[in-house]
């Protein structure tokens, strides 16, 4: 999902615009959508829209046009959300999280067409097994076996990225098959820019399981919708 760095990396050239929704038709918009997982039961659903398929100008809702996600018999008006003019609309779910559950994301209009079916379907939840808070890796010397429940299905991903003081931000990966393991083999995690080994700090890896949807055929810019599963542990890093 775009968010206020968008704009800021932006601000010195163009900007970032924000348009009303009733200068527009619905052909004349692109969307991003995501519903994502925390593992505590809570999903929390986003989506924003652009002119076009400019990342730099959003389009505020207004009055007459509802964003609505759907889930189930479950149906919540989405709220605006505006991070230095990058808009974004979103609301939560509790309990619905599980693999295969259905979510719908509509535009609703009356002005102009609406876009009443973007839907995506929920990837199967995990839980990273290991490593641990206590796991301890050295960058240079040891593999990283990550261990992880439930497998995944036909047409999900799962990548993972490592993060830290210590790190080098670009360290990121794929999970090969999604089959449950996979390993960041050593020397994959670099110190970061400027030399030196980087020294010890706490590394967290964050893995996002993804499965893509429909977005409605509307959107005359197109755009796209994921539902995902996030999950990140801490361990040590050490040189």
């Amino acid at each position: 999902m775009r968010t206020w760095l968008t704009c800021l990396l932006f601000v010195s050239a163009a900007g970032c615009t924000d348009l009303q929704s009733s200068d527009l038709k619905t052909a004349g918009m692109s969307t991003t959508m995501s519903v994502t997982g925390d593992g505590t039961g809570q999903t929390t659903v986003t989506a924003q829209w652009n002119v076009d398929d400019n990342g730099t100008d959003f389009v505020n809702l207004s009055s007459g046009d509802t964003a609505i996600a759907k889930v189930g018999a479950l149906s919540q008006t989405m709220t605006e959300s505006n991070a230095l003019g990058d808009i974004s609309y979103r609301t939560g779910f509790s309990g619905e999280d599980s693999g295969g559950t259905l979510y719908t994301i509509a535009l609703q209009r009356t002005s102009d067409v609406s876009a009443p079916s973007s839907t995506v379907t929920m990837p199967s939840p995990f839980t990273i097994t290991t490593p641990t808070s206590s796991s301890s890796f050295s960058r240079a010397n040891a593999d990283i076996v990550v261990v992880y429940s439930s497998a995944g299905s036909p047409g999900g991903t799962m990548s993972w990225a490592v993060s830290g003081i210590c790190v080098n931000g670009s360290a990121t990966g794929v999970a090969s098959g999604d089959t449950g393991t996979f390993t960041i083999a050593r020397g994959s995690l670099l110190p970061p820019d400027g030399g030196g080994t980087g020294g010890t700090c706490q590394a967290t890896l964050t893995m996002t399981r993804a499965q893509y949807g429909s977005v409605d055929p509307s959107y005359g810019s197109g755009g796209s919708i994921v539902a995902q599963h996030v999950r990140s542990v801490e361990f040590n890093s050490v040189p």
